[in-house]
């Protein structure tokens, strides 16, 4: 019996949009979320990623592109998570639900699932979450940080769930750091 190969998913972030490759070139499936073609089609710049948008919708009527959002279950997850990592407060919205959308296809797809973006913060997270990632023309983490919110003048550490943005003592602006090794 010949074993087949498993079909790669290739999870797409607004970032790798706008290095503007050519998608349609990939054999792989790709998702995205509506929230990352949102970014995309901000209206300030919407004339500068014009070809971009056009490649987008090319590749989502040729159904080589799906664009799907996750279920609430694995958004939930995916914020547990970033709590952990301390990524909660430097994850957007669009960023949550594009892991999110990964952790979903990698558990239920039976396919590899592969997320591709530059932001180290997602990486990060993906880290954390044993998901696949990747980067273009750029190189990725290489190490998992744990990070915990402070303040640069008391020296005052708070939660990183913590919304504030500055120091209950002081007022200073509050920073992000990685957390030192115990």
């Amino acid at each position: 019996m010949i074993a087949q190969k498993k079909i790669s998913i290739l999870i797409i972030d607004t970032n790798i949009f706008l290095k503007g490759i050519d998608i349609n070139i990939f054999k792989e499936k790709m998702y995205t979320t509506h929230k990352i073609i949102d970014e995309i089609k901000v209206l300030k710049y919407q004339n500068k990623n014009r070809n971009i948008i056009n490649r987008i919708e090319v590749a989502v009527n040729k159904e080589q592109l799906i664009i799907r959002d996750p279920k609430e279950e694995y958004i939930n997850r995916t914020l547990d998570a970033s709590k952990i990592t301390g990524d909660v407060n430097a994850l957007s919205k669009a960023d949550i639900e594009l892991i999110a959308l990964a952790l979903e296809l990698m558990e239920t797809s039976g396919e590899e699932v592969t997320l591709y973006s530059n932001d180290y913060t997602v990486q990060n997270l993906c880290s954390e979450m044993n998901i696949k990632f990747n980067s273009i023309f750029k190189k990725g983490i290489k190490n998992q940080k744990i990070f915990e919110l402070y303040c640069p003048s008391c020296k005052e550490k708070y939660s990183t769930e913590n919304i504030l943005k500055y120091c209950e003592v002081c007022g200073s602006k509050l920073k992000r750091r990685p957390k030192k090794r115990e």
